[in-house]
């Protein structure tokens, strides 16, 4: 179940998402616990994970140390020097936990440049399940995601970065709203004709994104709903706060919210790396501009262009993602072949976003999902 590591919201939810397959060992945890108490602040947070990265990497304990070295390089921006070194070392250590044989690495063209790819082929399976992520996640993220629908003995699988995304993103590939893009550009690379998709977090609106422009999906799997990116930014926001947000498309507004976004990123940790990570992502440099590039991911309009048996995943207590939408996008989905919901709470434990702290409920429920045919 979700653990309380610290009360900042943000530095617990990431804890939880790197750790959780340590939940059960007690000495993980009781270093876990002492570790945290040592971090105040994002460089703090770095040198805390990298010292017990170390650690477990001398001990040659490979997989914890990735888990501790993607912790340390969470909060490092794209221009800090350090993050080039520190994601070297989690790839280092990840790939010593992973059987590469059955990794087909390619590099998709996309505009110029190349979006990373791996495919796992199957003996005997006739389906590909294309999958990715969403506002941070990393190739190898979903590589270990891949491990846990071993139960889809009929699939394919096929991960990618996409624009902003891991590589691609250094590569100088923004994050685009028109996911059916890249979508398009790893299914004309592999000749498909046909295949399912599944996207994570905020890839939760960019595969429904993507399903509404390309008719060869057939299958896809918000993990969890996304309905509208720009609900992240405003649904912990008071009614000041949405006011200001109103006045963006005018000079002095849009002034006005640099203003004030700054000054406030200057005391407030997880508003400093969603802007500065939102930054890195979009090519935007301004509080204003971010927001009204965010403004672009929604799904709001297209919901009738998605024709696709659909599998939509939510948790009452998402902190990303008002729980209200799901039923609003299970309701608008007018012209999907079916639609399937999938609701978890604190009962089960799989209330947080993604399901973190318990996401086996959330495999589980994609398995049945594409296994249903």
């Amino acid at each position: 179940m979700f653990q309380t590591y610290l009360e900042n919201e943000q530095f617990n939810f990431q804890m939880n998402r790197f750790l959780e397959p340590y939940y059960e060992d007690s000495a993980i945890q009781e270093t876990v616990r002492r570790a945290a108490a040592q971090i105040v602040d994002t460089e703090s947070w770095y040198e805390t994970w990298t010292a017990l990265a170390g650690q477990a990497d001398s001990d040659h304990r490979y997989g914890l140390a990735a888990s501790y070295y993607q912790l340390a390089d969470f909060y490092l921006s794209e221009d800090d020097p350090r993050k080039r070194a520190v994601y070297g070392e989690f790839r280092a250590n990840f790939y010593q936990t992973v059987d590469r044989s059955e990794l087909e690495f390619s590099a998709v063209p996309y505009e110029g440049k190349a979006l990373p790819c791996v495919r796992v082929s199957r003996h005997g399976a006739e389906k590909t399940l294309l999958f990715h992520g969403g506002f941070d996640s990393r190739l190898e993220e979903l590589i270990s995601f891949s491990k846990q629908l071993d139960a889809l003995k009929e699939y394919n699988f096929i991960m990618f970065e996409g624009p902003g995304q891991g590589e691609a993103v250094r590569a100088g590939l923004a994050l685009t709203p028109q996911w059916e893009k890249p979508v398009r550009a790893v299914l004309d690379y592999y000749r498909l004709e046909r295949a399912d998709l599944l996207g994570m977090s905020l890839g939760g609106y960019l595969c429904l994104r993507a399903a509404a422009f390309e008719p060869r999906i057939e299958s896809v799997v918000a993990y969890d709903i996304m309905y509208s990116a720009f609900d992240s930014l405003t649904m912990k926001m008071d009614a000041s706060g949405k006011q200001l947000l109103g006045g963006i498309n005018t000079e002095a507004g849009a002034v006005l919210i640099d203003k004030i976004f700054t000054k406030k990123a200057e005391t407030d940790v997880d508003l400093a790396f969603k802007l500065k990570k939102t930054y890195d992502i979009t090519h935007t440099d301004r509080p204003s501009e971010m927001i009204k590039a965010v403004m672009q991911y929604t799904l709001d309009g297209i919901e009738d262009r998605i024709t696709q048996d659909v599998l939509l995943l939510a948790g009452t207590h998402d902190q990303f993602v008002p729980f209200e939408r799901y039923s609003l996008l299970k309701q608008r989905l007018v012209n999907a072949h079916s639609v399937t919901g999938e609701v978890f709470d604190e009962r089960t434990g799989g209330e947080q976003h993604c399901q973190i702290g318990r996401k086996q409920l959330a495999y589980d429920a994609i398995i049945r999902f594409l296994q249903r045919k």
